[in-house]
């Protein structure tokens, strides 16, 4: 049996007498991957944050977070990928410098030896004449390579979970899927856990093994994503899947109307 990793217990996340998160409970273990999907304002983005440990100050945290018993650190133990790369990277330093303070701050190497690996990173990442794009800044690439230079610089501490919260929202259709391809590839190669938040349940189906289903702060279904996606339980997970876009479906009967308040 394999091991849990990751053991969420009983999370309660609120906002002064707004409640984010409630009740959830979730395992994965090394090596799982697990899709955290739903609407906007659902709670997806604050369940993963919480455990990242990067929720504000301002957030009443009840419940346990547990990683195999003890207590991880960002970056080395945990990495994690923003929707925004122009907000996750810093404009006025060059993109290898800020993968090397990564390494460096990390992983305890020499500044000689992170800009290296971070150029070793670069290349992983796929961005084109890696080692001659260190001293480049950030608005010098593309909105996909900028993604391709956050995914690296959450990679640079070799962390064991990678948490990327909707990667790929921002970018257009083509782009997504050579983010989504890239990341699928860099965490089998990898063996790392992957928590992927989004809210198109096409891509959990890609990313992901399993997948939770949130609604309103809750989970509300949760399971093997093949097993979820054909056999949904969920009037909310039902309206989810209804919502893909294919090309093959007529015009008129995309993106149906969820009724949100017939859910509850």
């Amino acid at each position: 049996m394999t091991e849990t990793y990751l053991n969420v217990r009983n999370l309660n996340v609120s906002y002064g007498k707004t409640i984010a998160i409630r009740n959830v409970s979730l395992q994965l273990a090394k090596g799982d991957r697990l899709a955290l999907i739903g609407m906007s304002g659902s709670g997806k983005s604050t369940l993963a944050m919480a455990i990242a440990g990067l929720l504000p100050k301002q957030a009443h945290i009840e419940g346990t977070i547990d990683f195999a018993g003890r207590r991880p650190k960002l970056g080395s133990d945990i990495g994690v990928l923003f929707q925004d790369a122009s907000g996750s990277l810093d404009p006025v330093m060059k993109v290898g410098d800020q993968i090397a303070e990564v390494v460096m701050t990390h992983l305890g190497m020499s500044w000689i030896s992170a800009r290296v690996r971070a150029a070793e990173l670069l290349d992983r990442v796929k961005i084109p004449k890696a080692l001659s794009r260190l001293n480049s800044y950030p608005h010098e690439f593309s909105g996909g390579q900028k993604q391709r230079i956050a995914l690296a610089a959450a990679l640079a501490g070799n962390p064991s979970i990678l948490i990327a919260d909707e990667p790929t929202s921002a970018l257009d259709t083509v782009i997504q899927k050579h983010i989504v391809d890239l990341l699928g590839e860099l965490v089998k190669d990898g063996g790392l856990t992957l928590l992927f938040v989004t809210h198109d349940i096409a891509l959990a189906s890609q990313q992901a093994d399993q997948i939770a289903v949130i609604y309103q702060g809750e989970v509300v279904e949760a399971g093997a994503s093949g097993q979820l996606l054909r056999e949904p339980r969920h009037p909310y997970t039902k309206a989810l899947i209804n919502t893909h876009i294919s090309l093959d479906r007529p015009r008129s009967k995309r993106l149906p109307q969820i009724d949100m308040a017939g859910l509850q």
